[in-house]
């Protein structure tokens, strides 16, 4: 409960380690029965984890935090529940409106805790978060943890297939990303939008989507910067955009010490998680590009090789202001991409202003954000 949100102040941080230790690549995990998954979705029991100014009027908003310490095991990580912390008390932050959401740790003591995140309990949590969604509604996904990868069997777009590690992956298996689509993305109607944020290694295609922000480390060599198409299928009805800690290939570090990314807190955490909260509490009124590439530099500035990667349901013009809530705006010139059964309208949009803008730059100087806690409600959703 006491993680702070506040400055980036100077300083290195000490121990990266990378999350892939002790992991490796495992062997094909067996696939998820999704009927089965949707059928034990309802016996989920969400909560109101804070209580927001203003409430959402166009839908509702449910949201999924998932983090893994592997305590106790080999594998064992030290910042990924923070990293749940980190994000809830930046979402309050800023007044992120969650209406109902499920908190998945391994950590028992921690607020409005829901259940362990066992593979079972995170596939049926899944299953909840995008269950009987309508358009208007607004989900947010975020998992920090190992990922992993396994040889892929039927994709022809990629060599290797990449995986969620639950906390009895060792017995129960990892979780695939042909899964993860067919779970969160697939099904989604249109008019419904996603926000999914994987602080893990090999992160970048975890959903399978079609197109991608794919960059290096030089992102400040000029031009313009577009999305392009990464995938010949896998297109949805729902707008689902993806930010990833590093790309399929690479490693995401478990800081520990937060404390120079301006957390408040001497702690544990995943760094790609440390510099997209950052960014999301002291910047405004800039694009997708902007926060990207803002998250990236923090991330350099700092002396970490990942690289985060950004993916998508369809191709995001990336100099529209970012947002958590409403459609994706497409870049026209990518748009012929999309097949036309994908692009049907689904009405106007709610008239919803969210209660700060939810956009992103840096500014020149550190920023004097409040310091926040998060501090958790305890009510149940009826």
């Amino acid at each position: 409960m006491d993680l702070l949100l506040g400055v980036l102040s100077s300083g290195i941080l000490q121990d990266a380690l990378p999350f892939v230790a002790g992991v490796g690549r495992v062997k094909r995990p067996k696939r998820v029965k999704l009927e089965e998954a949707f059928r034990e979705a309802h016996l989920c029991r969400p909560v109101i984890p804070y209580r927001a100014p203003t409430p959402y009027t166009g839908g509702r908003v449910k949201a999924l935090f998932v983090g893994i310490n592997y305590t106790g095991t080999r594998n064992k990580l030290s910042g990924c529940v923070n990293d749940v912390r980190q994000m809830l008390g930046t979402l309050q932050r800023i007044q992120f409106p969650i209406s109902e959401c499920c908190i998945l740790v391994d950590d028992m003591r921690f607020p409005n805790f829901t259940a362990l995140p066992t593979r079972e309990n995170i596939i049926k949590h899944m299953a909840w978060l995008v269950h009987d969604v309508r358009p208007g509604d607004v989900l947010f996904f975020h998992y920090s943890g190992h990922g992993t990868e396994t040889k892929a069997e039927r994709d022809s777009e990629e060599l290797y297939d990449q995986c969620l590690v639950p906390l009895d992956f060792q017995v129960q298996g990892a979780i695939l990303d042909d899964d993860l689509f067919e779970l969160l993305v697939k099904g989604l109607p249109a008019g419904v939008r996603m926000t999914a944020v994987f602080d893990c290694c090999h992160s970048a295609s975890l959903l399978d989507l079609p197109f991608a922000f794919v960059g290096n480390n030089n992102f400040y060599s000029g031009g313009r910067h577009e999305m392009r198409k990464v995938r010949a299928n896998n297109f949805s009805m729902g707008d689902v955009v993806v930010f990833s800690g590093c790309d399929d290939s690479g490693t995401s570090a478990d800081v520990s010490n937060v404390s120079s990314f301006g957390s408040g807190l001497v702690a544990s955490g995943g760094a790609a998680t440390q510099a997209l909260t950052w960014a999301l509490v002291n910047t405004s009124q800039l694009s997708y590009a902007d926060i990207f590439i803002r998250t990236r530099e923090i991330l350099r500035q700092k002396g970490y090789k990942q690289v985060p990667q950004l993916s998508s349901s369809k191709p995001v013009d990336l100099y529209r202001p970012f947002s958590l809530f409403g459609p994706i705006t497409v870049n026209t010139s990518l748009i012929h991409y999309v097949p036309q059964q994908y692009l049907q309208p689904w009405g106007p949009p709610q008239p919803y202003y969210p209660p700060r803008s939810l956009t992103a730059v840096l500014p020149s100087a550190a920023a004097s954000a409040t310091v926040l806690p998060f501090i958790a409600a305890s009510n149940a959703v009826q």
